[in-house]
């Protein structure tokens, strides 16, 4: 009764550590599965589209302290597929290209005993990276999807990603603000919290990235999209991977 329930224990451990060194509230994280509700509510490939409210997320049956099962990514079938070419053979193919600007990718750790500081990810090098590579800042991402494994993630790839300081991402997640309407569409399929899981869930950010910028996202299109990061997180978030995707006129 007392084991860890890995990966989950994992991170419930770095989402402990966060809310007792930044204050972070149960509300403040069921924030986060709310407004990726709200995107699913969206799309019509979401595996998860009905109601969802704080309390429902806050009050959800225990996984791993403090962990709700709503907290926890979905478990699904599902599948997907990029294809890659040259930029001058993508041109004549039947959609518009979408380019890989940027990628960075940094490793910190295997187990979560490793993990430098249970707060900060080791996409807080991996996200510099990526915008040097693209040219491109943080505020100029039109969307931004991030690998919900669980709600913590959600909060502290934004902060390492450089969208709000340290300890200011659970007030950056709340009242709607990563939702429909707020300041930056986050997870706008969904996210593994709603849309899809099927074990591994990174090649579903860069799916939704490229077709925001794309413009195919029918009712969750976010106006006037045209370039998305997309980021992958792996293992006990061990390894974090940042991509930047944009249409033709932002290369």
């Amino acid at each position: 009764v007392y084991g860890p329930r890995n990966p989950i224990t994992s991170y419930a451990l770095a989402t402990s550590r966060y809310m007792h060194q930044y204050g972070c509230t149960r509300e403040q994280l069921s924030e986060v599965a709310v407004a990726a509700r709200q995107w699913a509510k969206l799309n019509p490939e979401a595996f998860e589209r009905g109601d969802l409210t704080i309390d429902d997320v806050s009050n959800a049956r225990m996984i791993s302290d403090p962990l709700t099962k709503l907290d926890c990514c979905l478990v699904t079938d599902g599948g997907g597929a990029i294809v890659m070419t040259r930029a001058d053979r993508a041109k004549d193919g039947p959609h518009t290209p979408i380019h890989l600007l940027g990628c960075a990718m940094e490793h910190h750790h295997r187990m979560i005993s490793g993990m430098p500081d249970l707060t900060v990810t080791a996409t807080a090098k991996s996200g510099p990276r990526a915008f040097e590579m693209a040219g491109y800042k943080p505020s100029d991402m039109d969307t931004v999807q991030l690998y919900d494994a669980f709600t913590i993630n959600t909060i502290l790839f934004l902060e390492d990603l450089g969208y709000c300081a340290k300890g200011e991402g659970k007030d950056f997640v709340a009242g709607g603000r990563i939702a429909p309407g707020g300041v930056l569409p986050v997870n706008t399929n969904g996210g593994g919290l709603s849309c899809v899981h099927p074990g591994m869930y990174g090649l579903f950010v860069m799916i939704e990235g490229i077709r925001q910028a794309r413009g195919d996202c029918g009712d969750r299109q976010v106006k006037d999209a045209k370039i998305s990061l997309a980021h992958g997180n792996g293992g006990v978030l061990s390894s974090q991977v940042t991509s930047i995707w944009g249409a033709p006129e932002t290369v």
